[in-house]
């Protein structure tokens, strides 16, 4: 039964960037190549290479002058077209798009040269004159206008990918780590630039956060999953290398970014330095109260990214970020159960669990302060007629052992008892459902236990079960014994049936509740 998380997939590589302007160079090929060629088709070129004349300068200045007022309406053009399209853009998702479009240097360069090519066509012209040779003027201006022109829809491809929100909020987290490893490689820092690198951090973790919660108000799904994982994706990273950063600068920051904490908590987090995995953390709640009830994939994305930065913590051995994670799962499960939200706790519970099974390899007494965290919710949940999550933590909690028992380092006896506290009656008429299905759970435990020869610990949970009376437990036994498909008829996000048992083990229910029921060998459902 011990199960493998799947590896998390990490954010695509960025291809090369001239790879990513590769169709914008395309294009301006094909726009300008093929207007060179169909001068070159038609053009008398007899004309075109007779000797210059008077005459000749005389059309230069006025075909300059021509190209003057267009490479000014050209420009004016751009320039008005992409302010609209930043300003409808910023207005949608605040993401400091235009601090972001300004900064970026692709639109510093061609506006650049679109003014300067603008400049020149104007003042050419005042330096033509019949004494002259005008012409290197004129073929400049020709071609600069030429590749402005030829430049007008690679340029607004880019605009509009740029525009992009899954782009605006990859480039912030970009420029974030930028700033992170330009810090990390520094040899003479100041704390100055230390407080910076904070600054910039802590305002891009914002920004991200704050598009994710326009995106719930939008209902943009895509928009807001790639946000929540972009967080996670940057922790990936960060936390690795956060020992190669300078403790004494690092480790504390302005507590504006930080506002909604009390000063106790503060300077625990200062301490460990783990004030940026707070700030993503506390992001995370802050959508995750937002999405509750409105979109339930933000709400699992939260979950799963919540779990991912905890085994990267794991991985890294960081316990006070592994610690962190363990809160705001208990906060989210929390927030779940307020709002009465059952798919949210369904979600999250899988998603803690999972991050306890991974915990089991490191730290199984950790793994057994959340057995008895899961424990508190399903009671709670139960006292709140909710019977579904308290079930669900029943069979999460049945994995989480048979995974204990497999690994042999987790102290079997005490979360065993904790998972035997689990079925506590409620005076709600959902209490009995919680009941039996906590009672199922249990059973499942005790045949996997006869299964690997495991007696005592089966003997444990008979014992639990001594006062309940035979009738009970004839039904809890059939209930069991009457699931024999693994996959359930209808789509749910986990996909199976909790009270399904493999082959192997269908003959161990039997014999699991054969002690505690007083009847014929005949009348037993096999």
């Amino acid at each position: 039964m011990s199960m493998t998380p799947p590896p998390k997939t990490p954010l695509a590589t960025p291809p090369p960037k001239w790879r990513r302007h590769l169709g914008n160079i395309v294009l301006f090929s094909f726009v300008v190549g093929g207007s060179i060629v169909l001068l070159l088709l038609t053009a008398d070129l007899t004309y075109i290479l007779s000797p210059y004349s008077p005459e000749a300068a005389v059309r230069l200045h006025q075909a300059l002058g021509s190209l003057a007022e267009v490479m000014a309406a050209l420009l004016g053009l751009s320039l008005t077209v992409v302010a609209i399209v930043v300003q409808l853009a910023s207005s949608r998702y605040p993401a400091k798009i235009v601090d972001l479009f300004m900064a970026d240097p692709p639109n510093i360069a061609i506006f650049g040269f679109m003014t300067s090519s603008c400049i020149y066509v104007i003042l050419a012209p005042a330096f033509i004159s019949t004494q002259g040779d005008p012409v290197m003027l004129s073929i400049v201006g020709l071609a600069l206008s030429v590749i402005n022109l030829g430049l007008l829809l690679p340029y607004f491809g880019h605009v509009f990918a740029f525009l992009e929100p899954n782009n605006i909020i990859t480039q912030i987290q970009s420029k974030a780590f930028s700033a992170l490893a330009k810090l990390k490689n520094s040899s003479s820092l100041t704390p100055q630039e230390a407080h910076k690198t904070q600054a910039k951090v802590a305002v891009a973790l914002e920004s991200i956060a704050d598009n994710a919660m326009a995106a719930v108000d939008q209902s943009d799904r895509n928009l807001s999953m790639h946000t929540i994982y972009t967080l996670e994706h940057f922790l990936g990273l960060y936390i690795p290398m956060k020992g190669e950063l300078p403790k004494k600068e690092w480790s504390t920051v302005n507590p504006k970014y930080l506002s909604t904490l009390a000063k106790e908590f503060l300077d625990d987090i200062f301490a460990n330095m783990t004030w940026v995995e707070a700030k993503v953390l506390m992001e995370y709640e802050r959508v995750f109260r937002k999405a509750l009830g409105e979109m339930n994939e933000v709400v699992s994305q939260i979950g799963s990214s919540t779990r991912g930065i905890g085994e990267v913590a794991i991985e890294n051995k960081d316990w006070e970020v592994r610690g962190l994670v363990v809160q705001f799962f208990n906060t989210y499960l929390r927030h779940a159960l307020n709002a009465r939200n059952v798919r949210a706790a369904y979600n999250i519970l899988y998603e803690y669990r999972r991050f306890a099974s991974h915990l089991l390899r490191s730290d199984p007494h950790a793994c057994v302060r959340i057995v008895k965290h899961l424990v508190y919710y399903g009671r709670t949940a139960n006292a709140m007629n909710l019977p579904f999550v308290t079930v669900t933590v029943a069979h999460d909690v049945r994995i989480l052992c048979e995974e204990a028992y497999d690994l042999e380092t987790v102290d079997m006896g005490e979360i065993l008892r904790l998972f035997l506290t689990l079925d506590q009656p409620s005076e709600d008429d959902g209490g009995d459902v919680a009941l039996l299905g906590v009672r199922r759970a249990q059973s499942i435990l005790g045949a996997f236990f006869l299964h690997r020869e495991a007696i005592a610990l089966a003997e444990q949970i008979r014992f639990d079960m001594r006062d309940e009376p035979p009738s009970r437990l004839r039904k809890i036994r059939d209930d069991i014994l009457t699931v024999d498909e693994r996959k359930f008829w209808e789509v749910t996000d986990r996909g199976f049936n909790f009270d399904w048992v493999p082959g192997e083990m269908r003959q161990h229910i039997t014999t699991f509740f054969a002690p505690m029921i007083k009847e014929d060998k005949s009348q037993i459902l096999l």
